[in-house]
């Protein structure tokens, strides 16, 4: 099923955070609240931005959107999706700056390489994780171009797609729930890159491979991918 979220039709079955700087009602050009479509959490933009309405972004460059404590709605804890439209204008080299997500369920990037990290509680109140990282300065247009990447958990398998294609597939974690995806702010780009972020959403469960390239074809030409 999908629903007009900002400005395309895009999956909506599990969604339960959608921001979308391209539409309005979610981020009118200015100010610090960067509203939810789905009611369930808005971000607060802590220190200044740059807005653009082409192709519809906000700019945080050395700030941060971060949100309050995720509530009931985003606790799916074994199955969750998350996915990011986002161009980096300036990238920092140091260790573990979160473009999206929080600690251990996020994207992080150093330097080129976005890193997609996914943790699970090990039954013993530790953790099981992995990031497995590509070069972004690789990938169609290079890390300045726009680019959209999806991180999730879907039936004990860990999968990552990037640009609409996907890059990694693995059993991992099965049985474990995900640790550190249900508590605490999420954030958007953690005071240290200057990068360009346009839409951000999480959904409570996996999206099939048709539903992720469903959200993808359904917003490439706003970003001319």
């Amino acid at each position: 099923m999908s629903n007009q979220y900002g400005s395309a039709q895009i999956v909506s079955d599990g969604l339960v955070l959608c921001l979308d700087a391209n539409a309005s009602s979610s981020y009118p050009g200015s100010g610090t609240s960067w509203v939810d479509l789905t009611g369930n959490g808005n971000f607060t933009i802590n220190g200044g931005d740059t807005y653009s309405s082409d192709p519809g972004y906000i700019n945080l460059n050395g700030n941060t959107a971060t949100s309050a404590a995720p509530p009931t709605a985003w606790q799916g804890t074994e199955n969750c999706t998350i996915d990011l439209w986002y161009r980096m204008q300036s990238m920092y080299g140091g260790c573990c700056t979160s473009i999206f997500g929080r600690q251990n369920f996020r994207f992080f990037q150093i330097g080129y390489y976005m890193y997609t990290m996914i943790g699970f509680d090990n039954g013993s109140g530790g953790l099981t994780y992995q990031h497995p990282s590509y070069n972004m300065d690789t990938e169609p247009g290079g890390t300045t171009a726009w680019h959209h990447v999806v991180g999730m958990r879907r039936d004990n398998r860990y999968i990552i797609w990037i640009d609409g294609v996907q890059k990694y597939d693995t059993t991992f974690g099965t049985g474990l729930e995900l640790y550190g995806a249900t508590s605490g702010a999420y954030y958007i780009n953690s005071t240290s890159h200057n990068a360009d972020y346009a839409v951000a959403r999480i959904w409570n469960r996996g999206l099939s491979n048709d539903e992720i390239l469903h959200n993808f074809n359904a917003q490439r030409a706003r970003f001319k991918k």
